[in-house]
């Protein structure tokens, strides 16, 4: 074999080989999203409320359809300057809300160049791949920056840097992750801030302020989505009460809409009204259909 064929076989080797490695790394950065557990380690260590969306099952189940309302304004505007759309445009978005600041993780298809030019028109400035603008008060600093082509991670904190927090990885999270499109994680003390929540949602989340943690999930159904909520309590005592007073509070909001104290066409509080409820030892489980036109009332304008 001349030396001439052997390099030319060594150049083949090294390009298949770097072919190859360049897919592997690519498989692995696709799997590496698909484990939460992995992916939820990049937010701030301390305790707080976590969410996962997974909005391509919500896609193909027809529930994120266009909506016919008007847009809200500041959400037309941000469409109009860097045309995204989450409706067409999200697949999975994870997101941490914490006294340091809300943290998300997103994957899609973002056209990276557009959104930089709309943080320009909005006052903001890019720097390499990170760009920062001014929230809706000096103390919300927006900041996003590109994990890869299809990752985005942007948080809203008082630091305009944060978000590079979100390109590196912790140890891995080891609490159970929910198996379902949509999530929700609650750390007991978040439920006894109730202040800005809906009348409804605040009777029947004031029974939930002694559970050391609440976890809700959202299941598809034919007529739009289940959620059901898992509250982990310190004692069986404390358990059976929680379970008792979710019972009360659920037919409080009955009554409450029976008697127009709430209001009767308030489709929100009549879907929690319908709640049921049962203890299993330290944990107490609780089941809620929610109609197709809840959901859709509740995206509409966005």
């Amino acid at each position: 074999m001349t030396w001439q064929r052997r390099v030319t076989i060594a150049i083949v080797v090294a390009g298949v080989s770097l072919a190859g490695l360049a897919l592997l790394l690519k498989w692995r950065d696709n799997r590496d999203f698909s484990d939460p557990a992995l992916q939820l380690s990049r937010f701030p260590a301390e305790e707080s409320i976590v969410v996962s969306v997974n909005f391509s099952a919500l896609r193909l189940a027809g529930i994120l359809s266009p909506s016919q309302a008007p847009l809200e304004p500041e959400y037309k505007q941000f469409l109009d300057g860097s045309g995204f759309d989450y409706r067409r445009d999200l697949d999975q978005v994870y997101a941490s809300f914490s006294s340091s600041g809300n943290y998300f993780l997103a994957q899609g298809r973002f056209d990276w160049n557009r959104l930089s030019s709309y943080a320009r028109q909005q006052g903001g400035s890019c720097y390499q791949s990170l760009c920062r603008m001014q929230g809706s008060t000096p103390q919300r600093r927006i900041s996003f920056l590109p994990v890869r082509e299809d990752v985005m991670a942007l948080a809203v904190s008082t630091d305009d840097l944060a978000a590079t927090r979100l390109t590196r990885t912790a140890q891995r999270v080891t609490t159970t992750i929910p198996d379902a499109p949509v999530w929700l994680s609650l750390p007991g003390k978040t439920l006894r801030q109730q202040a800005i929540l809906p009348p409804g949602m605040r009777l029947m989340l004031s029974a939930l302020t002694s559970a050391d943690r609440v976890v809700v999930t959202g299941g598809l159904s034919a007529g739009g989505m289940e959620v059901r909520l898992d509250a982990s309590c310190k004692t069986k005592e404390d358990a059976g009460v929680l379970a008792s007073q979710l019972r009360n509070t659920a037919g409080l909001i009955r009554e409450g809409m029976a008697n127009h104290s709430l209001p009767p066409d308030d489709e929100l509080a009549r879907t929690l009204g319908s709640g049921s409820f049962e203890q299993n030892g330290l944990r107490v489980a609780g089941r809620w259909p929610v109609a197709r036109s809840l959901l859709e009332t509740l995206t509409a304008g966005i």
